[in-house]
């Protein structure tokens, strides 16, 4: 590991690179580690991979050994001028993946997947736009453990939320492998954990997401006094009824399939 943590250092120094804290830059520093990611991929099938922020190429190099077409997406112009030097055959494209429009860039592809050391700074808005994608059904990412546990969290826990909802009522979310920070450089303050997330057949609805980032405003209101300035009280109270709940209940008590029957119920009645 040693070495491994020597040889990021000065590829870095050598390129007079500073790890960028706001782009939340951390280097995977084990190629051992890094091959072990990849053996937990599944490629079946697979036509087109997308690295979305290859960094100094730990996984990327992995990746180009399973000679399947292959598309890296850096913003970073320092690290993509690397990577193209390390690998000039490589398809490259030098942009924020926020911005980009991935159904239109892979409309020939079949199942193309996303592997990606996300950037934490923006993980979770990455996540979202993955929902969004109409083409792209896997995604392969490395997050912090606290994201995962928020995506994953359970019904009337703390972690559970808006975000928790999008994810579970439009994907399934597995655990591949647990990432020590020690991995990388420079060492972040949380451990991360590398997920596969498989989207269903469902389509990203943005009303129903603009509506549980209402539902879930206030955390310590009640639902009721969370959305009743856009629904009218006694349709919510009546489908609360109905369902079991108390009129006093609030958003973190209501699964995600109920949130949706409940946004169905509410959005037929306006």
């Amino acid at each position: 590991m040693n070495n491994s943590i020597n040889n990021t250092k000065n590829l870095i120094a050598s390129n007079k690179i500073v790890p960028s804290k706001k782009m939340g830059q951390n280097f995977l520093v084990s190629d051992e580690f890094s091959s072990s990611l990849i053996d937990t991929i599944d490629f079946s099938f697979v036509d087109r991979i997308i690295e979305i922020g290859p960094g100094l190429g730990a996984i990327t190099k992995f990746l180009i050994q399973k000679n399947i077409p292959l598309t890296i997406i850096e913003l970073d112009k320092r690290l993509f001028e690397i990577i193209k030097n390390k690998f000039p055959k490589i398809d490259a494209v030098n942009n924020n993946c926020l911005k980009v429009d991935f159904d239109s860039l892979f409309a020939e592809q079949k199942h193309p997947i996303i592997v990606s050391n996300l950037p934490y700074s923006i993980s979770t808005l990455i996540i979202i736009k993955f929902l969004e994608m109409k083409k792209i059904k896997t995604m392969y990412c490395m997050l912090q453990k606290e994201v995962v546990d928020r995506m994953n969290a359970k019904v009337r826990t703390k972690q559970y939320n808006n975000f928790s909802i999008i994810c579970q009522y439009l994907s399934k979310i597995e655990v591949l492998k647990f990432v020590d920070r020690n991995n990388f450089y420079p060492i972040p303050q949380v451990d991360s954990l590398f997920i596969k997330i498989e989207k269903n057949e469902l389509d990203f609805d943005y009303g129903f997401n603009d509506f549980i980032k209402f539902a879930f405003l206030h955390k310590r209101k009640t639902l009721v006094n969370n959305i009743k300035t856009k629904y009218e009280t006694k349709e919510v109270l009546s489908w609360l009824q109905d369902n079991g709940f108390s009129a006093s209940c609030r958003a973190e008590e209501i699964n995600p399939k109920q949130f949706f029957n409940l946004y169905t119920f509410l959005t037929k009645k306006k």
